[in-house]
């Protein structure tokens, strides 16, 4: 049997917000909860489940949501690698404080 593990609180509190602005969104496009379901290929109470924030909803679930409702172009900006700020500063903490030529390499082939 495989051991749960709690969710980190700040995880457990993003889920519910991601559920309702799936649900917002699915009613500003005034698509009902039996088309998305149906599209999505889950049941009626599976998408009631991943709009309230379940965990227990798949990732593939939400990610299938997001797309069917064309939000999934504002999470993969979100996941630009570009705007990790966090593993930008860690890789110019890395950057070498000189930089020397090869032992091989000698200054006039530069």
């Amino acid at each position: 049997m495989k051991k749960l593990v709690g969710l980190p609180y700040p995880v457990t509190e993003m889920l519910p917000r991601v559920g309702e602005a799936i649900r917002t969104a699915r009613i500003r496009r005034r698509k009902t909860a039996a088309d998305i379901a149906g599209r999505l290929g889950v049941s009626l109470p599976t998408l009631r489940k991943l709009e309230t924030g379940d965990p227990g909803v798949s990732l593939g679930t939400f990610l299938a949501a997001l797309w069917l409702l064309d939000l999934s172009p504002a999470l993969m900006a979100a996941l630009d690698p570009a705007k990790d700020e966090i593993g930008l500063t860690l890789e110019m903490a890395r950057l070498p404080k000189r930089v020397r030529p090869a032992a091989d390499v000698k200054l006039d082939q530069l």
